[in-house]
């Protein structure tokens, strides 16, 4: 394998006055005390300086970021001058940290501004109605159903509608919420120069131009799409037709329209960019307002396509989902939502996605939006809970992909091959849906990337860092983020080199000391070679075997029979800065658990910084950069972009499609054709200026026979924007988490008063638990018998929790909590209260309740108990006479529906009716009385299964953890006294809330 790198010296020097100057806002000389910049520090303000520098050639002269400096470019973006969703994000989290340091933050604010004004397609207050019909979308009826197929040749889809769409079920309270349902997402993909030539028809004010690509299907790449506007009049594409009739088939000509599609990472990042800005300082509530608005309508992400039910198509047959039962709670890899434009354009819809991607799941976001801790909480009425259960079923899906070695495996899909096809035999499931190791595309393969491993698993290092730094380290979410990233870090570090060039083959696969390929395990020793100055970390990897099925996460065993193979050492900036900060939050994370580095923690706390000396190397004044090898662009000179016969368009550079230099199409790809070559469809890419390099590059290198470039590939230095700031941002994490540096060097003081205390009663004994308080040592727990003080010292403990048994009951306690360090004690907190009482002892006679929890998600749009009545007296029991009571908090007061699916002694037998109690009790605010219509239940014998669920009307979530009968641990038949049974109105057996 032949190896390119990159390394100058960094020719803009920034010194160190102007550090000053930027870092503390102050002019050198006047009167600061400064703590002196750390390199990391100093490394990161540079950084920035470049990305804003105006000379460099990052921005549009709208402010917009570029997706890279360069223009010949094709990746995910074809052209360089275009930008992305993403590219937004990472702005967004660019100046969160700048904010850090300067405590200036208008920078971010600009940010959102213009992220605001040209990529979320709103009227932002300038009159441009940019979604213009979503007021006509119909929950009820979302959108009309076309299949997805493998291959391009085999659009456009029919709009068959032949599987009914689901209910939205989020449409109703959004609009309640906001006023209006104008979806607040951005589109992923801006051609920010207008370079196509489309123009920007809904406002014309805008240079920068929507526009999209992939649309057909999982083999499309980007040099097989065909770029088109998001706002079709038809003015463009095929006369009366636009671009419409290449994707999807109807049976008359298409309707103008206006189309967007988001790409759920980015708005998962910037969110959690939002709520490190929140924890650096920063207070404003009316852009804080803005992160909350689009976590709650990411929340779409979080449904399949056509709101069918998840898991239900694993036969083929997929079931319309009636609410939330069309929610997988992940992030899917995209959302698209549009409508009719002109007099006729009365109409909308929305789709969500069925394929999930482990690299866009952001647990972090997931914790701001649904934790109070994390202070995002959108205001929509059933948000938290869905984040609430995103944030633990993201945790349960990494768990679910983590191979044996430890790296994350691709993904899964509500709708096999993208048309609710039935599963193949065997096929692993995570909640009903299918296994899938490449999901969403496979030009190349969505998770060979490296790039995708360490997006996804910062974000859960990230976590085990803010759990473990809030004192949670024994929760199921905390077990589970731990475990992924240790295991995670364990694997990657093997194949991380600095100062030294691993040993691979002509294929790239590592090598070890005897040339034998490393073809996966733990603990792999690579062969290296020398090489001062040069950093290399992993860029594919292989995938073998499958996860097994997901049944929980107390069930979950290692994945033995899933595999990766790590491959092709490359030099990536971007993936290297993600790595790094993967790196440093773990690192942190275990300090922040056991208060001192772990070894493994202190090894990835070492590499992150010699990664990041090394790295400096790179810089080249405008960035840290590589030379690339780009072997895949001999593709700018083949012919295959499919155009389906018959169809003819003329594009925005004036070129008619397809053209005079077309070729038949492939029929072994089911098309019926030709295929048009890049410039085709780009011709004004040939006056790009690197355009007669490559042009060189292929005739003198590319041997078409061979498909190999036998005088290398052509190479080139791409400053891409996120790369910069994943890079800029590494050096910022790592001062902050491993230096522990701040803005200035301050004096210690006393911790901050404790909040979110909680008092709960028991028999003889109150526990009491707090968050923890930064900079604490110690915890001085307070108590009084009257309400307001005076309070004694009853205790003083390190955590943050504590059980009083030295109470009597039926006497009121008030409790205040003050966090002590060397320094001193905190103001006190606020007073909680509690009235220890008798445990109530449970009734019991003749009859017995035996309960079976059918359900292990708390948080979900269902309540499954499964019962059972045991006589276990002398004398038969009538039925008739008999009513039992299920007692639950209803979440959301709405009609609610008792449904028996299943009953030995026949669902016919069976009633059910809600009851809402006059005064809601801990644990109930509802009960659900359970009563039958006949029959006998002779002495000594049981009723048999009785298998029992209830939802409410509109399908939105129950929070069962804190209910009166509900008990997770309970998953065989078990005597369960928390569901008391009457007989004529008389309790017989358990107790009552």
């Amino acid at each position: 394998m032949t190896f390119n790198y990159l390394r100058k010296p960094l020719s803009l020097i920034v010194t160190f006055t102007l550090m000053l100057t930027i870092a503390t806002g102050l002019a050198p000389g006047k009167d600061a005390v400064v703590e002196a910049a750390s390199a990391e520090e100093t490394r990161f303000l540079t950084m920035y300086s470049q990305l804003k520098n105006p000379a460099n050639g990052y921005f549009s002269p709208e402010g917009i970021p570029y997706h890279s400096i360069e223009t010949l470019i094709s990746e995910a973006p074809d052209y360089g001058h275009m930008t992305t969703s993403e590219a937004y994000s990472y702005w967004i989290w660019l100046e969160a940290l700048y904010g850090y340091y300067t405590q200036d933050w208008s920078k971010l604010e600009e940010a959102w501004d213009n992220m605001e004004t040209y990529i979320i397609p709103i009227n932002e207050g300038d009159g441009n109605e940019e979604q213009p019909t979503m007021s006509y979308y119909n929950p009820n009826s979302p959108a009309t159903y076309a299949a997805e197929y493998d291959q391009p040749d085999k659009y456009p889809s029919e709009l068959s509608g032949q599987y009914a769409a689901g209910r939205d079920p989020l449409d109703a309270e959004l609009k309640a919420t906001y006023g209006n349902n104008q979806t607040y997402l951005m589109h992923w993909l801006l051609d920010v120069d207008n370079w196509y030539g489309y123009g920007n028809l809904l406002n014309d004010s805008h240079t920068a131009t929507y526009v999209n690509t992939f649309q057909r299907g999982e083999q499309e790449s980007v040099w097989e799409a065909i770029p088109h506007p998001s706002q079709d009049d038809k003015s463009f594409g095929k006369p009366g037709e636009g671009f419409m009739s290449l994707f999807t088939k109807e049976t008359q000509a298409p309707a103008a329209q206006w189309r967007y599609t988001n790409a759920t990472d980015a708005e998962a990042r910037a969110i959690q960019a939002m709520f490190w800005a929140k924890e650096h300082g920063y207070d404003n509530e009316e852009y804080l307002d803005k992160a909350r608005k689009m976590g709650d309508y990411l929340r779409y992400g979080m449904y399949d396509k056509y709101f069918q039910q998840i898991g239900s198509a694993a036969d083929g047959s997929p079931t319309a989902g009636t609410g939330k039962d069309a929610s997988h709670y992940l992030m899917a890899w995209y959302t698209a939502w549009g409508g009719g434009l002109g007099q006729s354009g009365n109409w909308a819809w929305r789709i969500g996605a069925s394929h999930m991607h482990q690299g866009y799941q952001n647990v972090v976001a997931a914790y701001a939006l649904s934790q109070q801790d994390g202070g995002l909480i959108p205001d929509s009425p059933t948000a938290q809970v869905d984040w609430n259960t995103s944030l633990t079923r993201q945790l349960e899906f990494y768990t679910w992909l983590q191979s044996a070695e430890g790296a994350i495996a691709g993904g899964a899909t509500n709708s096999f091959n993208g048309a609710y096809e039935a599963y193949p035999a065997g096929t692993s499931t995570f909640y009903g849906m299918a296994y899938d190791d490449a999901p969403v595309y496979h030009d190349p393969p969505s998770n060979n990337w490296f790039g995708m491993q360490a997006w996804g698993v910062e974000r859960i290092a990230e976590l085990y860092y803010i759990l473990a730094s809030n004192g949670d380290t024994s929760s199921q979410n905390f077990q589970m983020a731990k475990q992924v990233v240790e295991n995670w870090i364990d694997w990657s570090t093997d194949y991380v080199f600095v100062n030294e060039r691993p040993v691979t083959d002509s294929e790239g696969y590592y090598l070890d000391a005897q040339n034998n390929r490393i073809l996966g395990g733990n603990n792999v020793q690579v062969a290296t070679t020398a090489a001062p100055g040069e950093f290399w970390i992993p860029s594919n990897l292989e995938w073998q075997g499958q996860p097994n099925t997901w049944n929980g996460f107390s069930n979950h065993t290692t994945n033995s029979n899933l595999r990766a193979i790590t491959k092709n050492p490359g030099q990536d900036a971007g993936v290297l800065g993600s790595y790094i900060k993967a790196l440093s939050f773990f690192a942190a994370g275990t300090k922040a658990e056991n208060g001192s580095f772990t070894a493994l923690g202190s090894e990835a706390s070492q590499l992150a910084k010699d990664l990041l000396d090394t790295a400096w190397d790179y810089n080249d004044g405008k960035g840290i950069v590589t030379v690339e090898p780009r072997g895949d662009y001999f593709r700018y000179f083949t012919k295959e972009v499919y155009i389906p016969n018959g169809w003819s368009g003329t594009l925005g550079q004036g070129n008619v499609l397809p053209g005079s230099n077309a070729v038949p199409s492939d029929p072994a790809k089911g098309g019926n054709g030709v295929y048009v070559g890049y410039t085709d469809i780009r011709p004004n890419i040939t006056n790009d200026p690197s355009w007669a390099y490559l042009v060189d590059k292929y005739n003198t290198s590319w041997n078409p026979a061979t498909q190999e470039w036998e005088n290398g590939a052509p190479e080139f230095v791409y400053h891409r924007f996120w790369s910069q700031v994943d890079m800029a941002t590494a050096y910022a994490e790592y001062d902050r988490l491993i230096n522990e540096r701040g803005t200035t060097p301050t004096e210690p003081t006393v911790p901050l008063a404790p909040t979110n205390v909680a008092a709960e009663a028991a028999d003889s004994e109150v526990m009491l638990t707090w968050k923890a308080v930064s900079k604490a040592d110690s915890y001085n727990v307070y108590r009084s018998t009257t309400n307001g003080g005076p309070y004694s010292l009853v205790d003083t403990v390190t955590t943050n929790s504590y059980t009083d048994t030295s109470v009597t009951n039926d006497t009121t306690y008030y409790y205040v909590i003050a966090a002590v360090n060397s320094v001193g004690e905190s103001p006190q907190s606020l007073q909680v209260s509690a009235t220890p009482t008798d445990a109530p002892t449970p009734v019991e006679g003749d009859l017995i309740v035996k309960y079976r929890n059918a359900d292990s998600n708390a948080a979900d749009n269902q309540i499954r108990p499964h019962l059972q009545l045991e006589n276990t007296g002398s004398q038969a029991i009538d039925l008739q006479n008999i009513k039992l009571r299920y007692y639950f908090t209803v979440d959301g007061d709405v009609p609610q529906q008792f449904h028996c699916d299943y009953a030995v002694i026949s669902c016919s037998n069976i009633q059910g009716q809600f009851v809402k109690l006059t005064t809601p009790v801990n644990g109930a605010d509802y009960y659900l009385e359970i009563s039958f219509t006949g029959g006998s239940l002779a002495a000594g014998a049981n009723s048999g299964e009785m298998q029992i669920r209830f939802n409410k009307t509109n399908w939105t979530n129950y929070n069962e953890s804190d209910d009166f009968s509900y008990d997770s641990t309970k998953t065989s038949f078990t005597q369960w006294d928390h569901i008391p049974a009457y007989q004529n109105g008389t309790l017989i057996f358990g107790l009552e809330p």
